[in-house]
């Protein structure tokens, strides 16, 4: 199965208690941005991309726009 790396970008700053949860169920996840509003979450499969996008849906956090990032 493949994984991949995704750049989220949000309208408003990720909560830092939503990032710890984050942090403790997906690989990899940072936050490039110096204001917070990009989330970048490494080795993300189909399954874990739904988990991912519910969760900052049902927190209220608005995605701008969802992409495939370069892996570096």
């Amino acid at each position: 199965m493949a994984t991949s790396r995704y750049a989220l970008r949000l309208r408003e700053p990720i909560a830092r208690s939503l990032l710890d949860v984050l942090r403790s169920r997906f690989d990899q996840v940072s936050t490039p941005a110096a204001d917070g509003t990009v989330l970048i979450v490494d080795n993300l499969d189909q399954a874990a991309v739904r988990a991912l996008l519910t969760l900052l849906w049902d927190t209220s956090h608005e995605v701008l726009s969802f992409s495939e990032a370069n892996q570096e």
